[in-house]
C-alpha cells in the first residue's frame, strides 16, 4: 500500500468499525475518540499530513483518559486493534 488515498480508505473504515463498536458496547469514550480521529483524517490529502496525523493517533495506545489499553470486550478488541493496525502502516514512511 503506497497510495495516500488507499491508507485514508483504510484508516477511515477502521474508525467506522470503532463508531459500531463504541455504539455496540455504550462506550461514550470510544464514541467521542472515534469522532475525533474521523475529524482528524477528513482533509488529509498529502503523505506528509497523513503520517503526521497517524503518528499523532498513535499517542492514545500510550495510556491514559481515553486510551485504548483495556478494551471491555471481544468487538471493541477487534475494533481498537483494526485502528491501530491502520494509523500504524500510515505513520510509517513510504514511497
Amino acid at each position: 500500500m503506497t497510495d495516500p488515498q488507499e491508507h485514508l480508505d483504510e484508516i477511515r473504515l477502521a474508525i467506522t468499525q470503532l463508531h459500531l463498536a463504541a455504539h455496540i458496547d455504550a462506550d461514550d469514550a470510544r464514541g467521542t475518540v472515534a469522532t475525533s480521529l474521523e475529524k482528524r483524517f477528513s482533509g488529509i490529502s498529502e503523505r506528509g499530513e497523513l503520517r503526521d496525523s497517524a503518528r499523532r493517533s498513535l499517542l492514545l495506545y500510550r495510556g491514559g483518559m481515553g486510551s485504548f489499553q483495556d478494551v471491555g470486550s471481544a468487538v471493541m478488541f477487534e475494533a481498537v486493534e483494526r485502528v491501530h493496525r491502520a494509523l500504524s502502516r500510515a505513520a510509517r514512511r513510504w514511497p
